[in-house]
């Protein structure tokens, strides 16, 4: 456990770290010495307590607490048999900590299942359908993929029937695209589609999804419709998003001339690239890059079942704010590979990842490049995504 601490004090902001068990009593600790036992062992107990209470309360499982106070915060992990409590700045970056933090939970829960003479391995498990969506096994999770895997098959047999481009992306694109990603990916568990299209389609696309039972969000649309179309179905009670022309979020990707490569999604570059564009990666879109990854060989544009390294390398060599973001992301999902894939995905993932690094970094940059790359990290080179 002392190892699995240390690598989360690693993480910058991070002050020091412990763990409990469902009683509160301490079986590990990564603190400075000026935190002494009885102000340590009267924490764990009250978060383990209060963990305890808002389960009880709410007749579901609470995954964290976040306690802001002064110029600190406490972060609390339920293991389900205990906590990982970590104690950082105020300002962290929450999302990386949670990349760091949420490996390292699991692993405690389960070293602490198979401590000896450990409550926490007596704990009743909470029946299936308590735990929150995310944390149910796969096979409960099934009839949702299914049931969107349909919805978008559906809407872009119809759009290909009236001569319309529509492409998915997002995490049931990857889906489709992935035999590996049921075991690699994390279910999801919101009823979310993403689409893209192009400009020129939007009153075609409108309709289409009208038809299918989609009322459109009017004001939404109107002012925001120019890059991006918002849809609920009431009944079925999925939300969809439509990118028109590019999609944006930490960084701009077009779709100009490109959404013709691929029969049902955006190419496998450019599905790549959306979630290697995230500054703030979580779990979620890291599992999809290995999905991604693993099952797609590098390759070119003539092949739409292999990644174009030459899109990926081209627009990495032109802008540098899309070059730091990717090959950041990269070094990312190479140093948790370990941690999240078995030994033959691993090898696949660092034999192909570790080809498309070297590819990006041994192109030619452009003069915007090398011009922004002088400024460096002192600019934002990013921007701040909008809530979808």
């Amino acid at each position: 456990m002392d190892r699995i601490l240390q690598d989360i004090n690693r993480v910058v902001g991070v002050t020091g770290s412990f763990v409990c068990d469902g009683e509160g009593m301490v079986l590990a600790r990564a603190l400075p010495s000026v935190f002494d036992g009885a102000t340590l062992s009267t924490v764990a107990r009250i978060a383990a307590q209060t963990i305890a209470g808002l389960e009880t309360a709410r007749r579901r499982k609470v995954t964290d607490l976040d306690l802001v106070y002064g110029d600190g915060r406490l972060v609390v992990k339920n293991l389900g048999n205990g906590c990982l409590c970590i104690l950082c700045v105020r300002n962290i970056n929450v999302p990386l900590l949670n990349l760091t933090a949420n490996l390292a939970a699991r692993k405690l829960s389960e070293r602490i299942k198979r401590s000896p003479g450990s409550r926490g391995a007596e704990m009743v498990a909470m029946p299936v359908e308590a735990l929150p969506v995310e944390e149910r096994p796969v096979e409960e999770l099934a009839p949702l993929v299914l049931s969107l895997e349909g919805e978008v098959r559906r809407a872009i047999s119809l759009a290909q029937e009236r001569k319309a481009i529509l492409r998915a992306l997002g995490s049931v694109a990857v889906m489709l695209h992935c035999p590996s990603a049921a075991y690699i990916t994390v279910p999801f568990a919101i009823r979310e589609l993403n689409f893209a299209t192009y400009g020129r389609q939007r009153p075609q696309i409108s309709e289409i999804l009208e038809s299918l039972g989609y009322e459109p969000h009017r004001r939404f649309n109107a002012l925001q419709g120019h890059k991006r179309l918002r849809f609920s179905h009431p009944e079925k009670e999925i939300l969809v998003h439509v990118f028109v022309d590019a999609f944006e979020m930490c960084h701009k990707l077009n779709f100009a001339n490109r959404l013709h490569l691929d029969g049902v999604t955006i190419p496998l570059a450019d599905l790549l690239l959306s979630k290697l564009q995230v500054v703030e990666m979580n779990e979620e879109e890291l599992r999809e890059i290995y999905a991604l990854v693993y099952d797609h060989e590098l390759g070119d544009q003539v092949d739409p079942e292999r990644i174009d390294t030459a899109f990926i390398v081209n627009l990495c060599s032109d802008d540098w704010g899309w070059y730091k973001t990717v090959t950041t992301n990269i070094e990312k999902a190479t140093a948790l590979a370990e941690d999240l894939l078995g030994e033959q995905e691993r090898m696949v993932f660092l034999a192909r990842i570790g080809r498309l690094k070297q590819m990006i970094e041994g192109s030619p940059k452009s003069l915007r490049w090398q011009l922004r790359a002088r400024i460096g990290e002192s600019t934002r080179w990013y921007e701040m995504p909008e809530e979808l």
